[in-house]
């Protein structure tokens, strides 16, 4: 099917997301450091930088995407799935909680994904 073309950037805007929050919670705050001096901290660890490579990456695969894809289609199974990537992300990296509205909420945009590609 070629809605799956989409899973591959949705993972890496995801993983993105994850490891730059995983990466900014590291070391010293913002207010304890000068601005530059924690742009330089950023831009110096290799993490940080794979998730901007991943973002730079899933863009070039998002040009293909849409090449196959309606985008008015796309984009909302692009954005939806990338949610509930991130949703699983943050419970098993990060430690957040699962709430019954997440739950919820993640239900609803399974739905909507489901519909919108009958349409």
């Amino acid at each position: 099917m070629i809605y799956l073309l989409i899973l591959p950037a949705a993972f890496l805007i995801a993983y993105s997301q994850i490891v730059v929050k995983l990466r900014s919670s590291y070391g010293e705050t913002a207010l304890e450091t000068e601005v530059l001096a924690r742009l330089m901290t950023f831009l110096s660890d290799p993490w940080v930088m794979s998730a901007y490579a991943s973002t730079l990456i899933a863009s070039f695969a998002w040009l293909f995407i849409i090449t196959k894809l309606p985008l008015t289609i796309a984009f909302p199974v692009y954005i939806g799935v990338t949610f509930l990537m991130v949703l699983v992300g943050g419970w098993l990296f990060l430690a957040e909680s699962i709430t019954v509205t997440k739950v919820l909420a993640a239900l609803l945009i399974l739905a909507g994904i489901a519909l919108g590609v009958r349409a």
